[in-house]
């Protein structure tokens, strides 16, 4: 049987063969007036970053407030000027001011000296400096006897004695009411507490109950 022989074609010999293919392909394509292939295009260089204006945040301005002495007064020495002093309310006058009110109590460890007696009693006034009118009511009891006499006496205080500075007209039961006008220096003594009264009976004929006049109001 013969033998049959292979041949392998060299790198050369492939190259060529490949080249040959290639120009016959090559030639066979049709390369018409109608393509028209795109244009290729450049990279075009970016635009220059515009410089912005910064962002100014919104501040309210503050309007300047006008002083109450646009012009500066200059400030004395210390000790220059007295500082004010602060007024006070003024305090309407009562209408009642002009009265006064004072009171006693009677008893018989106020006669001078003191006497030993159980009597008591009460004297309320009320005086009125615009007339110099005193009005008065007196009440006693525990007496001994009958009073004799009843008095204020002045000028003197508690613990002293006077002579009568006004008699009372009697008769005398357990309670009196009296009116008299003072002159000018009886209103004095009165107010400042020099006055007393003085109720006399038959026991005592000096004095059984005795009491200093003191202003209440």
């Amino acid at each position: 049987m013969p033998t049959t022989t292979v041949l392998v074609p060299s790198r050369h010999a492939l190259a060529v063969l490949a080249a040959a293919c290639l120009a016959s392909a090559c030639a066979s394509v049709d390369l018409s007036q109608r393509y028209d292939p795109p244009p290729v295009l450049l990279p075009q260089p970016l635009p220059a970053p515009q410089a912005t204006a910064p962002v100014v945040p919104s501040v309210v301005q503050a309007q300047p407030v006008s002083p109450s002495q646009p012009v500066p007064q200059p400030i004395p020495p210390v000790g220059a000027v007295p500082l004010a002093q602060p007024s006070l309310p003024i305090e309407a006058p009562r209408p009642d001011a002009h009265l006064v009110t004072l009171t006693s109590p009677l008893d018989a460890a106020s006669v001078v000296p003191p006497a030993r007696s159980s009597g008591s009693g009460q004297i309320d006034a009320l005086y009125d400096s615009s007339t110099r009118v005193l009005r008065w009511k007196a009440s006693w009891s525990g007496l001994s006897g009958v009073i004799t006499g009843v008095q204020f006496h002045g000028p003197a205080m508690n613990g002293e004695t006077a002579p009568a500075s006004m008699i009372w007209p009697g008769p005398f039961g357990p309670r009196y009411e009296g009116r008299a006008t003072l002159t000018p220096q009886q209103a004095v003594d009165l107010l400042d507490g020099r006055w007393y009264v003085n109720v006399m009976t038959n026991t005592y004929p000096s004095g059984e109950v005795r009491g200093q006049m003191r202003i209440v109001r």
